[in-house]
C-alpha cells in the first residue's frame, strides 16, 4: 500500500473579524449592562400581552435587573398547560412555526414572528462569528432542517447574515466518514456544525482525516464541569487536528451561548438575554457553581418567556476571558434536571455515564435506557455497539459499568444499526443517547 503524503496546511488568519453584531461583547461591562437594563424594561411591558403572564407581574418603578428576582419563573410544564396562551402575537404575524425536540416530554410548539425570525439571524450570526467565521467562510451544516428543527433553520439564517456560504449537509454526513471527507474535499478548510458524536464512526480507519477549520457541536457537551475538554471532545481535536467548540441554547429562548477557540465556555449576548443560575429553592448561586439555567429571552414578539426554567444543570463564570469579550460564559450542560438516576442508592446522571463510553475508543454507539425498578429506584439497560467485540473486552465494559454504577450492570452489546433504530425510537428529532422510559415526575 503506497504512503499518502502528508497534508499541506493551509494558513488561516486567527484574527476573528467581529460582525457588528457582536461588537456589545466587547463593551466594558457597565456599558452592556446598562444596554441590558434599559431592553429589559422594554421586555416587562410587553410580555405582559401574554395570557400566561396576565396578573402574574407587577411592575414598581421602571423595573429591569433589580426587579427581575422578585417576579416569577416559568417551567416547561407551564408553557405546555399554557398552549396558545404562552403566545403574544396575532395568528396572521406568524411566519415560522419551530418545535422543541421533546427530549424531557411532548414537544411544544413555539410562533416565530417577522421580528423573532431576524432576532434568530442576529443571534446565530454572532454565534458563528465567535467560533470564527466571517464573510467568505463555508459552513457545513450537518443537522436536520426538517421536522420543524429551529437549529439547522438559525445556522443558515445566521451564516446569511455574516456572508458566509453554507453547504446543508445534514446529519448522515456526520457519520459516514468517506462521504464526509469527499464533501469536504470540495471546499476550502469549512467550518462543520454537527451533533459531536454523530462523528465517533469517523474515529476509526486508516483515511486521512478531512481538513477543517473547527468542529461547532450541538447538543451535546464538549468540556467537562471544570471547563477542561471531555474525552470526545478530545478524541475528535486529535483525529480532525481542529479546534472543537461548543453552542448551548434552547428553542424556547431562541438565545445561543456560543464560545471560540480562546474561550472555555460560551458568551451570553447581553441584547437578546439575560441569565441567572439558580438553586433547587429558585436563589443565585455562587459564580462558579453548578445550578439551573434560567434565562429571560429579550426581544421576542411570538412567545416571550420570563425567568425560563430551562432545566440544565451549568455554572457562569464572570472572570476576564482570553478573547477579550466581557460578558459572562456559560459552561457546559452537565446534567437536566429531569433526568437524575437513582442506582442502587446512588445519585447520577446519564451524562456520567455518557462521558465514560465516549471515552472507550472500541465503542462505536450506544443508547442509555432508563426504566422505573422500584420506588425510589431506577433500573439501566446499556445497548452498545463495538467496533471490534471480543469477550475480553466485553467483559472489560462490565466491569468498568459497574464501577460507575455501583452495582451489576444491564449491558446488551449488539450492532451499530441496532442501537441506532433505537436512538431514532427514543428521540426522531435527533440522535439519542439517553432514552428515559420512567413515570412522569409529578
Amino acid at each position: 500500500m503506497s504512503r499518502q503524503p502528508a497534508r499541506r496546511k493551509l494558513p488561516r488568519s486567527t484574527e476573528v473579524h467581529v460582525c457588528p453584531d457582536g461588537a456589545c461583547l466587547f463593551w466594558p461591562a457597565s456599558r452592556w449592562q446598562a444596554l441590558q437594563q434599559r431592553l429589559l424594561a422594554r421586555h416587562l411591558a410587553y410580555v405582559g400581552r401574554s395570557p400566561l403572564y396576565t396578573g402574574r407581574i407587577h411592575r414598581t418603578g421602571r423595573g429591569g435587573l433589580t426587579q427581575l428576582a422578585s417576579l416569577p419563573t416559568t417551567s416547561r410544564e407551564q408553557l405546555m398547560q399554557a398552549g396558545s396562551r404562552a403566545y403574544a402575537c396575532a395568528p396572521e404575524a406568524v411566519r415560522e412555526w419551530v418545535t422543541t425536540s421533546g427530549t424531557t416530554g411532548k414537544p411544544l410548539r413555539v410562533p416565530l414572528t417577522a421580528a423573532d425570525m431576524h432576532r434568530l439571524a442576529v443571534n446565530e450570526a454572532v454565534a458563528l462569528n465567535i467560533a470564527g467565521i466571517h464573510a467568505g467562510d463555508t459552513l457545513l451544516i450537518a443537522v436536520a432542517f426538517d421536522r420543524m428543527f429551529v437549529a439547522g433553520l438559525a445556522y443558515w439564517l445566521g451564516a446569511q447574515r455574516l456572508g458566509a456560504a453554507c453547504v446543508r449537509a445534514g446529519p448522515t454526513y456526520a457519520t459516514d466518514a468517506s462521504a464526509l471527507a469527499a464533501l469536504v474535499a470540495d471546499y476550502r478548510r469549512p467550518f462543520l456544525l454537527t451533533v459531536p458524536s454523530l462523528l465517533a464512526g469517523s474515529l476509526t480507519g486508516a483515511d486521512t482525516p478531512p481538513e477543517l477549520a473547527a468542529i461547532i457541536s450541538i447538543a451535546e457537551p464538549v468540556r467537562r464541569a471544570d471547563l477542561s475538554p471531555n474525552a470526545l471532545s478530545t478524541r475528535l481535536g486529535q483525529h480532525f487536528h481542529a479546534p472543537v467548540l461548543s453552542t448551548c441554547a434552547a428553542t424556547e429562548t431562541c438565545t445561543t451561548f456560543a464560545e471560540g477557540p480562546q474561550c472555555r465556555g460560551g458568551h451570553l449576548n447581553p441584547r437578546l438575554a439575560v441569565v441567572e443560575i439558580l438553586d433547587a429553592e429558585g436563589q443565585p448561586v455562587p459564580q462558579g457553581e453548578t445550578g439551573e439555567v434560567v434565562v429571560t429571552p429579550l426581544g421576542v414578539q411570538g412567545m416571550p418567556l420570563l425567568r425560563f426554567r430551562t432545566g440544565d444543570l451549568a455554572a457562569l463564570y464572570t472572570a476576564p476571558c482570553t478573547c477579550g469579550r466581557t460578558t459572562p460564559r456559560l459552561g457546559p450542560v452537565v446534567a437536566r434536571k429531569q433526568q437524575r438516576l437513582k442506582v442502587g442508592g446512588v445519585s447520577l446522571f446519564p451524562g456520567t455515564i455518557s462521558e465514560w463510553l465516549q471515552g472507550v475508543t472500541a465503542v462505536a454507539d450506544f443508547l442509555i435506557v432508563a426504566q422505573q425498578d422500584y420506588d425510589l429506584s431506577d433500573r439501566i439497560t446499556l445497548h452498545v455497539a463495538l467496533h471490534r467485540s471480543t469477550e475480553s473486552l466485553r467483559q472489560r465494559i462490565r466491569q468498568q459499568a459497574r464501577t460507575i454504577l455501583r452495582s451489576p450492570a444491564n449491558i446488551i452489546f449488539t450492532s451499530g444499526q441496532a442501537v441506532r433504530e433505537l436512538q431514532r425510537q427514543a428521540n426522531p428529532r435527533k440522535p439519542a443517547r439517553f432514552w428515559d422510559l420512567r413515570p412522569p415526575q409529578i
